[in-house]
């Protein structure tokens, strides 16, 4: 999970970035909880394309997808996995030049 919303990050990070959120892995415990965000800046996703985005096979704008690898399985088997394990794989922010995802998962 971590390592495809951290790949993701940087494959759809903008190519100049920004000094101060680049990409951003932050985790925290909150009660029974282990809460992990991964931030990076990007193009925003469209607001069309934001409940789409973890269906299997979706990949987006085309016309922006050209030149990135994959087949738009990552996204919805991360979340399928964060599933199986009791947790919740959400999109928590989209524009302003960022996107964002917050991993939840249960503490052991």
């Amino acid at each position: 999970m971590l390592q495809n919303l951290i790949d993701n990050a940087i494959k759809y990070n903008l190519p100049e970035g920004a000094a101060d959120r680049w990409l951003s892995v932050v985790g925290k415990r909150r009660r029974k909880k282990v809460v992990i965000t991964v931030k990076s800046a990007s193009s925003d996703i469209p607001v069309e394309e934001r409940d789409r985005i973890f269906d299997r096979l979706y990949r987006g704008d085309v016309s922006r997808n050209r030149k990135r690898e994959g087949f738009g399985l990552g996204l919805s088997l991360a979340r399928e996995i964060a599933r199986a394990h009791q947790g919740e794989l959400r999109l928590i922010s989209s524009g302003k030049g960022e996107t964002a995802f917050t991993l939840t998962l249960p503490a052991v």
